[in-house]
C-alpha cells in the first residue's frame, strides 16, 4: 500500500488529479477575495468577543482555514500546530500578494464523537502519562459538542493535572485561567474554544463555530441541494475512494450507498440520515420523511441540520471561500476523495496544505538519547527492542566487544561465500544462507545474555528508555497526537505559544524537534 501523505508531499503525478492543486502552487496566483455574508461577519465578531479572542477582521479578506473537533483541555498538541500553520500561512499569503488574509479556525462544534474528545493526556513531572477522562452524569450520546455540558468535575481535573505537572512561577496564572474559563463556559465546546482564544490571543486567528444560528441559516442552500439530489455526493465520494484504491492508496472514507452527507438533530441529538429511494430515514429514531417534509423542516428550522465529514468542507467554502485548508496526514488523505463533491456543489476546492509536525523535547532528554545511542525513530519500536538496542550500544564488557567483533568478521565471511555461490550453485547458496542466519541468531543470544547480566544496569536502562518513550512517543504514537498543550503550559507559561509560533517552519513538511 502506498503512503498517500508522503506521495502528496512529493506531488506524485497520478495522485495530484484528486486535488485542486499541489501545496507548491498556492502562491502562484492568488485570487481576489470574496466578501463574507454580512450576518456571518457580525455573528463572528460577537462570538470572538464573547470567548476572549482579539482577532480583527472586516469580512473582505482572503481566508486560510483549518479546524478540529473540540476536546478536553483543547485536545492534542496537533490542534495547536494546525492553528499555527494556518496563522503563518495566512501571513505569507498576505506578504506575497499584498492582500489581507485571515487565518480562520473551524471549531467543529457540531461533531458528536464524545469518546474522542473526552480524554486529555498530560506528561507529568515523573515523565509518565496522566490521563483524565470526562464522564458527565447525563447521557451525552449523540449530543454535538456544543450541547455537551461542562460539569464541576473539570475543576478537579484542572487541579489534578497542575499538581502532577512540572511547575514554574507561571503555573498559577495558567491554572487560574483554566478555572475562570471553565466557570464561564456552558459546554465542552465553549471551554475548548475559550482555551484556544487565550492561546492565540496575540495573533489574528479568527475562531468560528458552525452551530452559530447565522451560519446554519447561511448553509441552507447547500443542505437544500443535498436533500434534492440525495446520494450523488455519496456516490462521488465512494467513486473517488475506489479510484484511489485502484492505484494502491488506502480509501479513507467509505459510506454506505444509502447514506446522506448531513445530520438532523432530534431533541438535541445528532442523527444520521439515509435515503431508501423514496423517503429519508433516521434509523436511530425509527422515523422517516418525504423530500417535501424534510425541505419544510429545513426552511423552518435550519439550525437542526449539520454537515458530515464529506459535506463540511463544502459548507466551509460556501461561507468563506477559503484559499487553502491546513490539514494533517489523515485529513489530506480523505480530502483526496472530495474533488467531485466540490464540483457537484459548484464550489472551488481549496489547496490542502500540510500542517506543521513537531515534537517537544528538552536538553535533558536529548542528552539522554545521545548517551543511549537512540533516535526518535528508534524509540517508536516496542520497549524491549529499544532496550536491546541500548544494551548493544552502551555495553563496555570486553567479552561483549570481542564477541561483537567476531560476529562481524564471521558475517563478512558468510557474505563473501554467499556472493561466490550466487548464480553458480543455488542449493549450496540456500544452505549457507540458512546456516548464516542460525549462527547470527546464536551470536545475538550470547550478546543479549552478556548485556543483561548486570541487573542494576538493566533496571537503570529500562527506566531511562521508558522515560524517553513516555516523553516523546507515548504509547509509540507521535507526541503531538497524545499530549495536550496545557501539559506544557504549566511549566512554560503562555509565552510558549510565541516560542512555538516562531520555531515552526511551514515550508518544511518534516517533523521538527523543538527543544524547550
Amino acid at each position: 500500500m502506498r503512503d498517500l501523505f508522503e506521495e502528496y508531499l512529493s506531488e506524485s503525478p497520478d495522485l495530484m488529479p484528486f486535488y485542486a492543486s499541489p501545496p507548491s502552487s498556492l502562491l502562484n496566483e492568488v485570487p481576489r477575495p470574496v466578501a463574507w455574508p454580512e450576518p456571518l461577519v457580525n455573528a463572528l465578531r460577537a462570538y470572538n468577543a464573547r470567548i476572549g479572542s482579539g482577532a480583527a477582521f472586516d469580512g473582505t479578506e482572503l481566508v486560510v482555514a483549518t479546524g478540529q473537533q473540540p476536546g478536553l483541555f483543547s485536545g492534542p498538541l496537533y490542534t495547536v500546530y494546525k492553528a499555527m500553520t494556518c496563522i503563518k500561512l495566512a501571513r505569507e499569503v498576505e506578504e506575497r500578494s499584498g492582500t489581507r488574509c485571515v487565518p480562520l479556525f473551524w471549531a467543529a462544534s457540531e461533531d458528536h464523537d464524545f469518546e474522542e474528545a473526552a480524554t486529555a493526556h498530560f506528561l507529568t513531572k515523573k515523565d509518565a502519562p496522566l490521563s483524565l477522562t470526562y464522564a458527565p452524569r447525563q447521557d451525552v450520546s449523540g449530543l454535538p459538542m456544543y450541547r455537551v455540558p461542562l460539569e464541576a468535575w473539570v475543576h478537579e481535573a484542572i487541579d489534578t493535572a497542575a499538581r502532577e505537572a512540572r511547575k514554574s512561577e507561571q503555573t498559577g496564572d495558567v491554572v487560574a485561567f483554566l478555572h475562570e474559563s471553565a466557570s464561564a463556559s456552558d459546554s465542552l465546546c465553549d471551554w475548548s474554544v475559550r482555551i484556544l482564544a487565550r492561546l492565540f490571543r496575540d495573533t489574528p486567528l479568527v475562531l468560528f463555530a458552525p452551530h452559530l444560528p447565522e451560519a446554519r441559516r447561511l448553509q441552507t442552500e447547500v443542505m437544500e441541494q443535498e436533500i434534492r439530489n440525495p446520494l450523488e455526493s455519496t456516490r462521488r465520494l465512494n467513486a473517488s475512494g475506489k479510484s484511489l484504491s485502484s492505484i494502491d492508496f488506502q480509501q479513507q472514507v467509505s459510506k454506505s450507498d444509502d447514506e446522506c452527507n448531513f445530520f438532523l438533530e432530534v431533541k438535541g441529538r445528532r442523527r444520521k440520515v439515509v435515503f431508501d429511494g423514496s423517503r429519508f430515514q433516521l434509523p436511530e429514531e425509527k422515523t422517516d420523511f418525504t423530500q417535501d417534509q424534510l425541505l419544510q423542516i429545513l426552511k423552518a428550522e435550519p439550525e437542526r441540520f449539520s454537515a458530515n465529514v464529506a459535506l463540511r468542507p463544502v459548507v466551509q467554502q460556501h461561507l468563506f471561500h477559503a484559499l487553502a485548508y491546513v490539514g494533517g496526514p489523515s485529513e489530506i488523505a480523505y480530502w483526496g476523495q472530495l474533488k467531485g463533491v466540490f464540483e457537484l456543489f459548484r464550489q472551488p476546492m481549496p489547496v490542502v496544505y500540510p500542517r506543521a509536525r513537531c515534537v517537544l523535547t528538552t536538553t535533558r532528554l536529548n542528552k539522554l538519547m545521545s548517551k543511549l545511542g537512540l533516535t526518535l525513530q528508534s524509540l517508536e519500536q516496542p520497549l524491549e527492542h529499544v532496550e536491546h538496542k541500548v544494551f548493544h550500544n552502551t555495553s563496555k564488557d570486553p567479552s561483549y566487544q570481542s564477541i561483537t567483533t567476531a560476529r562481524a568478521d564471521l558475517q563478512a565471511r558468510f557474505d563473501r561465500l554467499l556472493k561466490t555461490l550466487e548464480g553458480s550453485d543455488p542449493v549450496a547458496h540456500e544452505m549457507v544462507h540458512a546456516v548464516s542466519g542460525r549462527v547470527d541468531d546464536q551470536f545475538e543470544r550470547i550478546l543479549d545474555t552478556l548485556a543483561r547480566r548486570d541487573q542494576d544496569r538493566v533496571e537503570v536502562v529500562c527506566r531511562q528508555v521508558e522515560r524517553l518513550q513516555w516523553s516523546l512517543v507515548p504509547w509509540r504514537k507521535p507526541q503531538e497526537r497524545v499530549y495536550t498543550v496545557v501539559s506544557f503550559l504549566f511549566e512554560h507559561g503562555w509565552g510558549l505559544m510565541a516560542r512555538l509560533l516562531d520555531e515552526i517552519d511551514i515550508g518544511s513538511f518534516q517533523q521538527r524537534e523543538v527543544e524547550l
